[in-house]
């Protein structure tokens, strides 16, 4: 099967479709948004399928020419459940397959008559691995991500865990845009804090050097969405501190996996006795990457995902031998196609 994704996001180019890659398929990569030869690029590559995650003002450029040509689009809702009506529903009523990160937005597709199946975040153990420890990483604690403050949620897991480490004596950095030094934002850190952006492919670096990297998340009340931090940092090795969600308590054990908090005393409680405690630190980071190797790795998904896309879309072509002990799967050729706009 040959798909084509609609935009170059690290979750598709070092994730799922690198799971599609390792499977056997044919695999394209072009940003639809910013680069202005995709369509060139997609006509040549002569496509199965139009793949597309989320996806802010792609909708408008992309789905006419799928429309036109008659090609199937496959939708991963990453988005949902708080952009379920607003981005989620005009995308998945033009789709062939529609995927989401939330089970609780199942039922809700279903009352619009649409068929969406579950596929949540996961991993690359290619990609998401142990690195050598990096010297520009001296701090003991570290969170990435951006300072979003459109949710009441995530403001809380920020007053949680950000605020009483940074305002510790703790070595703490904060990798992202800047938004974190907006002080007209309702949190915001001082410049010694501050690590800049974080490019995707230092993160596995950043979770071997550092002591306790650190994660929050926007929805609270879901059983299976999170921050796709999660796998990452649990893949790359690193030891997960976090807030408490029904997610995060559904899928790993607290002290085996990652170790969640529910206050700000307690965030202190943790990080005190780990960090002086590195067995403890480094045995629950490699329960917590044995872990998701096991069950939670992109091609986990795509196994699950699969055989709904073969029969709405079309046959696929047989996987790779090996099944699903991705663990040993090594890329022998390359993995991408065409790869465009990186």
């Amino acid at each position: 099967m040959k798909v084509f994704f609609s935009n170059t996001a690290p979750i598709v180019k070092h994730g799922i479709g690198q799971a599609f890659a390792a499977m056997g398929h044919e695999v394209c990569f072009a940003n639809v948004l910013t680069d202005d030869n995709w369509l060139n690029v997609m006509e040549r590559f002569q496509p199965d399928c139009v793949f597309t995650d989320g996806g802010w003002g792609i909708k408008e450029i992309l789905l006419p020419h799928l429309k036109k040509h008659h090609i199937p689009h496959i939708y991963w809702a990453i988005e949902d459940p708080p952009y379920f009506e607003s981005l989620s529903l005009a995308f998945a009523r033009v789709s062939a397959c529609v995927f989401t990160t939330c089970q609780e937005c199942i039922p809700r597709y279903h009352q619009e008559g649409i068929d969406a199946k579950l596929l949540l975040f996961a991993c690359n153990p290619d990609y998401h691995c142990r690195r050598e420890a990096d010297r520009r990483f001296q701090e003991e604690i570290a969170f990435v991500g951006n300072n979003y403050f459109q949710y009441a949620e995530r403001l809380g897991a920020v007053e949680q865990i950000l605020r009483p480490l940074l305002e510790s004596s703790y070595r703490c950095k904060i990798y992202g845009n800047e938004w974190w030094l907006d002080r007209e934002r309702p949190f915001f850190i001082d410049e010694e804090h501050y690590g800049g952006y974080l490019a995707n492919e230092d993160l596995p670096s950043l979770c071997s050097s550092v002591p306790i990297i650190l994660g929050l998340h926007s929805v609270t009340d879901s059983k299976t969405m999170m921050s796709m931090r999660t796998f990452e940092v649990l893949g790359s090795g690193g030891f997960y501190l976090t807030q408490w969600t029904p997610a995060i308590e559904n899928l790993f054990k607290n002290h085996v996996h990652l170790v969640w908090t529910r206050s700000a005393e307690e965030t202190l409680e943790l990080t005190s006795y780990y960090l002086q405690n590195p067995a403890a630190r480094e045995r629950i980071a490699r329960q917590g990457q044995e872990e998701v190797y096991s069950k939670h790795t992109y091609y986990h998904r795509l196994q699950e995902a699969l055989p709904v896309i073969s029969a709405r879309v079309g046959q696929a072509r047989p996987a790779l031998r090996g099944g699903p002990d991705y663990l040993h799967l090594r890329y022998t050729r390359p993995a991408v196609k065409i790869a465009v706009s990186p």
